[in-house]
């Protein structure tokens, strides 16, 4: 009977565990070569803390982490975005352009981090409060390539758990890249406060 007690309190603790842990979004990208089209990722505040009226109370940092297929984190970057702002990055143009190592990659693995800000500007070394995925929404594109042919998909995300430390990892990682890179291993995300436009 002790047993079953032990087991059933497990069974109730590990749920509680998996929820103080934080949630964030997990994407791929693929083909990613100069032919003449590009993959995008858009991100939105969905205005769960606050209203364009309360701002700054209510943004959020978008903290996202570029890795090749080879699990290597090539590129980070974060940006503010005010309840209902959209931003966007593109995955040649905006995320792997600036590499650590140099190398644009084929494919890879792009984690998208939302979290209050830890301060008055975002950075993604330093993420601050706990993630939580329900803060924003999260769309992305694909191209997918058979033979000759090349088309685009879009899909929205969906939240993954986000655990201490894996999130450790990711500023740990973007430290160690930014501090190597003398200027590589940057990447950009566009808002409505970006001179430059937003991937098509």
């Amino acid at each position: 009977m002790k047993k079953l007690f032990v087991v059933l309190g497990l069974l109730v603790l590990v749920p509680a565990m998996a929820l103080a842990q934080g949630s964030y979004y997990v994407d791929y990208y693929s083909n990613n070569y100069d032919h003449g089209y590009d993959q995008a990722i858009r991100i939105i505040n969905v205005g769960t803390l606050g209203t364009p009226l309360t701002s700054p109370v209510g943004d959020i940092c978008a903290n996202v982490y570029v890795f090749d297929a080879n699990q290597e984190l090539l590129a980070c970057c974060a940006a503010r975005l005010t309840p209902n702002e959209l931003a966007s990055a593109a995955v040649n143009r905006d995320l792997t352009s600036n590499t650590v190592t140099t190398v644009v990659p084929g494919s890879g693995v792009i984690k998208v981090v939302l979290a209050q800000p830890p301060g008055p500007s975002c950075t993604p070394t330093t993420i601050g409060a706990t993630p939580d995925a329900g803060l924003g929404v999260v769309f992305g594109t694909h191209l997918q390539k058979e033979g000759n042919n090349l088309w685009v998909t879009e899909t929205q995300k969906q939240p993954s758990t986000l655990s201490s430390q894996e999130q450790g990892f990711l500023q740990l990682a973007c430290s160690f890249a930014l501090y190597i890179g003398s200027g590589q291993g940057t990447c950009r995300i566009h808002n409505a406060g970006d001179a430059t436009p937003p991937p098509a």
